[in-house]
């Protein structure tokens, strides 16, 4: 390896454990307590349904298949506590939604575009290009996320809001919001890994 290859290989490593984790198709994602393992893997030459597949791994047994993702993989959070992942599918050009998983009930999810109260945004904007995403856990049960995007009515402008999801109310609590050619306080993304798929 030589000196240049090196320093772009440091200073990629060091941008990926600041951002959070930018996971390459080689990697998975370990909860904090490294009792579990999420991975999003590609399906197998000649399989019918050509989505990557969302993988719960205890890392001492059992295999949970989460969802078929749709797209160029996922972006997913643990909580503090290894007891959930807030998982950002980004499945279409004009959409994403957050997943809520609990390590208890794999099999279950929560999506947020669906749990999301109507009346909280415009109805212009969530009909718009929408995405929602997991910004970080504050704490094993308060989820910060961002709904950001465009409207597709005129004025087609900007928009973006940030709000606190509660798992125990099912609550959103507004925190931030943009409108246009003013700007929003960001959070870093804490623990954000990407996975992309795994394997063939």
């Amino acid at each position: 390896m030589n000196i240049l290859s090196f320093i772009a290989l440091f200073l990629a490593t060091i941008t990926a454990v600041g951002a959070g984790y930018q996971f390459s198709p080689a990697f998975s994602s370990k909860s904090p307590d490294g009792k579990w393992e999420l991975i999003c893997k590609a399906p197998a030459n000649g399989e019918a349904d050509a989505r990557q597949v969302l993988l719960l791994k205890r890392i001492q047994g059992s295999v949970f298949a989460l969802r078929r993702i749709e797209g160029n993989g996922c972006f997913a959070l643990w909580s503090p506590d290894s007891s959930r992942i807030a998982v950002t599918d980004r499945w279409a050009s004009d959409r994403s939604d957050v997943l809520i998983y609990s390590v208890a009930r794999p099999r279950s999810e929560s999506s947020l575009a669906k749990l999301f109260p109507r009346a909280a945004i415009p109805r212009e904007e969530l009909s718009g290009h929408c995405y929602f995403e997991a910004v970080k856990w504050l704490t094993g049960r308060r989820l910060q996320i961002r709904i950001s995007g465009h409207r597709d009515e005129y004025p087609a402008n900007n928009f973006e809001y940030e709000f606190i999801f509660d798992i125990a109310s099912g609550g959103f609590k507004k925190v931030t919001d943009r409108k246009p050619n003013r700007g929003v306080e960001r959070t870093g993304a804490s623990g954000l890994a990407h996975l992309e798929f795994v394997g063939r």
